[in-house]
């Protein structure tokens, strides 16, 4: 199996186990936030944590992709100029070395 198979196959077994916890667990919870208090069916906050933590992860792949984007495009600039500058000094020993035959 490929690995983008996978991701998919763990993902759809997730989704499922997150999905029969829910349907499980259907009685109210107190949620405690720093001014208030509510209450909510267990149901919303497993859900709402799982896609939480999806929101995470994805947003920190994003960054890192970004960052990696962003590194790959100045080392392919770093590695034109390294190869104009190549072909510049290899010009210039070509010269060097047609004046000394001329010079025999």
């Amino acid at each position: 199996m490929k690995k983008s198979q996978w991701l998919t196959l763990i993902s759809i077994l997730l989704v499922l186990f997150i999905a029969v916890l829910s349907i499980v667990n259907v009685e109210p919870v107190k949620i405690n936030f720093i001014f208030t208090t509510v209450q909510w069916p267990l149901i919303l906050v497993i859900i709402g944590s799982a896609l939480l933590g999806a929101l995470t992860v994805i947003s920190v792949t994003w960054v890192r992709m970004f960052k990696e984007k962003s590194a790959i495009k100045q080392n392919e600039k770093f590695l034109k100029e390294q190869k104009i500058a190549n072909a510049s000094s290899r010009s210039e020993i070509n010269k060097i070395k047609n004046a000394e035959k001329e010079k025999i």
